[in-house]
């Protein structure tokens, strides 16, 4: 009896990452598990990206290289898993590493549990040190409905550290909305968990997370981005109705996502009073004040934090104009503490 061993595909999205992919690609190349085909998409990179993709591409059979123009990291993985033919899909993005265990560990918990999705801690990796952590309570039989609640918090939504099996995307049409540009990654992610009957998680940290990288999107969030985050929250809405999640449930994740965004947000404001101007800043906070989900949950927000309670009375009593001072006021008192430090 001939033995069929699975094949899976490793994606990468590449752009502008000359610094991190050669220790990217070696951790991939690296693995114990050999049946795999390693898709790199380069999004357009203008550094030595492309240089150093050939030479990986020259030396190992197993890469597949494809450059497109700059599209956005979505339509990079897009095209990643329409040119995959592997029978699971991993991916891992260019600026991180993997255990060389990765693939072997997840894909062994995948089959050996018949689970649609298997999952595995992570060492977040930063000027603090490493942290290892991992999103998913793995102690307790993980249902469809927990499992996406895990997703919504934490780096539990995220691509990485995940095994996926193709015929489940394909199937269903799954894809990166290409119009989301923060978030995207938990979308795609609670779209196919919609879509799966059995759910695992490693009790190993084999994906390491680079958080160096100040490069990367998600450490340059602006106000530009709340429509994105509406966007974000009504297809989180959209995607627990479709499996019948307890509303009570759904309303309370809304509520963190909607609070954690809008305190952002606003304490960016008052960082930025001197770059845009008054006039810039109290519009700013007018349209956030006025997005649809803050108006629906700000009356539910709530914080242990003292610097966020009287932001919290605030937004509830629709003050923009306290709001503005507010703001202006504590990062005066932080600007202050910083230049204390330094003297010190």
């Amino acid at each position: 009896m001939r033995v069929v061993i699975p094949k899976v595909s490793v994606i990468v999205p590449a752009y502008n990452c000359e610094s991190y992919i050669s220790k990217c690609m070696e951790s991939i190349l690296n693995q114990t598990y050999q049946n795999t085909e390693v898709i790199i998409i380069n999004d357009g990179s203008t550094d030595r990206t492309d240089e150093i993709i050939n030479i990986y591409k020259q030396k190992d059979q197993r890469v597949k290289y494809f450059y497109q123009t700059n599209s956005g990291p979505s339509e990079a993985r897009n095209r990643g898993l329409k040119e995959s033919t592997g029978n699971y899909i991993v991916f891992v993005d260019s600026d991180d590493i993997v255990d060389k265990y990765y693939v072997a560990i997840l894909l062994k918990k995948m089959l050996s549990s018949s689970s649609d999705i298997a999952c595995c801690g992570y060492n977040d990796v930063s000027i603090y040190g490493t942290s290892k952590i991992i999103d998913f309570n793995y102690s307790t039989p993980i249902t469809k409905h927990l499992f996406m609640r895990m997703c919504c918090y934490g780096t539990g939504g995220v691509l990485w550290g995940k095994i996926f099996k193709r015929e489940i995307i394909i199937k269903n049409n799954l894809e990166l909305d290409k119009n989301i540009f923060m978030c995207e990654d938990l979308i795609f992610v609670l779209q196919y968990s919609a879509h799966c009957s059995s759910f695992s998680v490693v009790n190993e940290y084999l994906y390491h997370y680079n958080r160096f990288n100040e490069g990367s999107i998600s450490s340059n969030i602006s106000i530009n981005y709340i429509d994105n985050y509406v966007k974000v929250w009504s297809e989180l809405e959209n995607i627990f109705d479709s499996v019948n999640h307890d509303k009570q449930k759904t309303n309370q994740i809304l509520c963190e996502k909607v609070q954690e965004i809008t305190m952002f947000l606003l304490e960016q404001q008052s960082k930025d009073i001197r770059n845009i101007g008054i006039k810039a800043t109290i519009s700013n906070i007018k349209k956030i004040l006025n997005t649809p989900y803050v108006e629906a949950y700000r009356n539910y927000f709530s914080s242990d934090n003292y610097f966020y309670k009287p932001y919290i009375y605030l937004l509830k009593i629709n003050s923009t104009k306290l709001i503005f001072i507010y703001g202006a006021y504590i990062n005066l008192l932080r600007s202050s503490k910083r230049r204390l430090l330094r003297r010190g």
